[in-house]
């Protein structure tokens, strides 16, 4: 037991409620569950009741609520978990990170594998399809290094995240934030897949369809941003790893939803708003003014 889990959630109090409770299903429980949350309703009584749970306030925004929550780790935590407040980890997923860190020394962030996620199916999944899918899902002894954990499930040493803290000019939800966060933390040791465990991402979201400018305008904005602080070491990897995927994905979903138009991802992912915020996002690039900040006049 030396795992503290931090979760960041607003206004998903059942969703919240039951990964919260998922967590007492782990073979290696939690020492610490801390929930970094804006105001008091978006936690239900009985999950701030759970004995483990600590609470925390703050600014909303991923990148703020994650810093907001690391000042409540407690000292004996020697490991930290960012995980999505829509996650259902494989009951081994705790034991599995701490006997890989315990092995390993030079390891300093791994990620276990996404047996299936709600938003690559259109629709959010039930708390009882993701058991399904964790419990079903082979599980490895081996890893492979990656270059950037994913953000919905971020397994990481305290001493590393005690000197990496996450980027707040990512604002709202903080696309790119475990880029960054990772690209910095790997100055310090390997970033690894955990082939040994793995979690279910449902994919709830708080409305129907997404606002697909805000998101389109993060890809390119943020992006930017990292290229401009070297996260992203050169123009080219800008431009061909982030800027062109995120417009020929925009087009060819714009495309196949003028096909599908009932299709269950043309019904949530909202592709004619990521364009024009890609584009938007590209005019104020031109114009000497893109700055992720201003995501916050948009929304």
């Amino acid at each position: 037991m030396n795992t503290a889990v931090i979760i960041c959630s607003v206004s998903r109090p059942q969703v919240l409620h039951d990964t919260v409770v998922s967590l007492g299903k782990q073979t290696v429980p939690p020492i610490a569950v801390v929930l970094s949350l804006s105001n008091t309703s978006s936690a239900m009584p009985q999950t701030v009741d759970i004995p483990t749970v600590r609470t925390v306030f703050g600014p909303v925004g991923l990148t703020k609520q994650r810093n907001t929550a690391l000042s409540a780790l407690p000292s004996s935590a020697e490991y930290v978990l960012f995980m999505d407040d829509d996650a259902e980890l494989a009951p081994n997923y705790l034991a599995s990170m701490e006997y890989l860190f315990h092995q390993r020394h030079e390891v300093v962030i791994a990620s276990g594998i996404l047996a299936i996620d709600g938003l690559g199916l259109g629709r959010p999944l039930t708390r009882q399809e993701a058991v399904a899918a964790v419990e079903s899902h082979p599980a490895k002894e081996k890893t492979e290094s990656c270059e950037s954990a994913p953000g919905c499930n971020i397994f990481v040493r305290r001493a590393t995240v005690d000197r990496e803290r996450f980027d707040e000019c990512l604002p709202l939800s903080g696309w790119l934030e475990d880029y960054d966060f990772s690209v910095r933390c790997s100055r310090h040791g390997a970033i690894v897949w955990n082939l040994g465990t793995s979690l279910a991402h449902l994919g709830v979201r708080r409305a129907k369809r997404e606002r697909g400018f805000l998101v389109g305008y993060a890809q390119i904005a943020n992006s930017y941003y990292l290229w401009q602080k070297g996260i992203i070491p050169s123009y080219r990897k800008l431009v061909v790893e982030f800027w062109l995927p995120a417009l020929r994905i925009g087009f060819h979903g714009l495309l196949h939803g003028a096909i599908n138009r009932d299709s269950p991802r043309t019904l949530v992912i909202d592709h004619p708003g990521r364009i024009f915020g890609n584009l938007r996002a590209l005019l104020d690039a031109a114009l000497l003014r893109l700055r992720p900040e201003r995501l916050c006049d948009f929304s």
